[in-house]
């Protein structure tokens, strides 16, 4: 058993102890109109409850929920991320749950289900891979409440060397520059040329005034640095950048 960095707020405040292997992450995203986004927000601490039920039996560590907050346009809609995260125990684990939230019987939960559902617009699943990341935090304390995603698109063939600059040389310096927590995830089922991200980093901070004020403040480059952005621009293209506001998580 080891401590392991997760993902999102797993990386702020969960203390998770799991066994060696693989973290694996599904980001859904879905959009909702948003005269709908009242009732979506008091159903889902029904679909909460079951993911706790799984939880609860080892088949996933945790769930999130996040708001996407910058979207590309002025909108009628809101877009939400939830994230489900797997260990490799989760993953071999099988067991037996109800599947049907506490206090309900199974054909209130059909109805609550269908309605759910029905609020969507657009849906879109992706699984990733946690490839490295850090935790500024103190173990315990809340977790972020921004995270900022970028979408990569990296040269197929050159996806090693992106990695190891990833990992020695931006993430000590992200790790300096005021983030609380920061991760890279590798795409792991959608491609094609209609879908180009196969890299997600996420940097985490507490306040979205933490996010715009690193982003105001303009400092020069030293040589190494630009060398350094350069490089990593001729393996890589920033496709586009969401912040998102956490919503919900499932407590320990």
């Amino acid at each position: 058993m080891k401590k392991t960095l997760f993902l999102f707020s797993l990386l702020i405040g969960l203390s998770v102890s799991a066994q060696e292997g693989e973290m694996r992450i599904n980001m859904w995203y879905g959009t909702i109109n948003n005269s709908d986004v009242e009732e979506h927000l008091a159903l889902e601490k029904h679909f909460k409850s079951v993911w706790k039920q799984q939880r609860d039996a080892g088949l996933l560590i945790n769930w999130e929920m996040w708001q996407l907050i910058n979207p590309h346009e002025a909108s009628t809609e809101t877009t939400y991320l939830y994230t489900k995260f797997y260990t490799e125990e989760n993953r071999k684990k099988s067991a037996n749950i109800s599947g049907i939230p506490e206090g309900l019987d199974a054909e209130t939960w059909e109805v609550i289900n269908k309605k759910q559902l029905s609020h969507f617009t657009k849906i879109y699943s992706t699984d990733v891979s946690y490839k490295g990341g850090f935790n500024n935090s103190v173990e315990g304390s809340k977790p972020a409440d921004y995270a900022v995603i970028n979408s990569m698109s990296v040269d197929w063939y050159r996806q090693a060397e992106y990695e190891s600059m990833e990992l020695k040389t931006f993430m000590p310096i992200n790790q300096k520059n005021g983030m609380k927590a920061w991760a890279l995830t590798k795409v792991l089922n959608q491609f094609g040329t209609e879908r180009k991200t196969n890299y997600y980093t996420v940097d985490f901070y507490d306040t979205l005034e933490d996010i715009y004020t690193l982003r105001s403040n303009t400092s020069k480059m030293n040589k190494s640095t630009i060398d350094a952005n350069k490089k990593m621009d001729q393996i890589r293209s920033l496709l586009s950048s969401g912040i998102f506001k956490r919503v919900d998580y499932l407590n320990k």
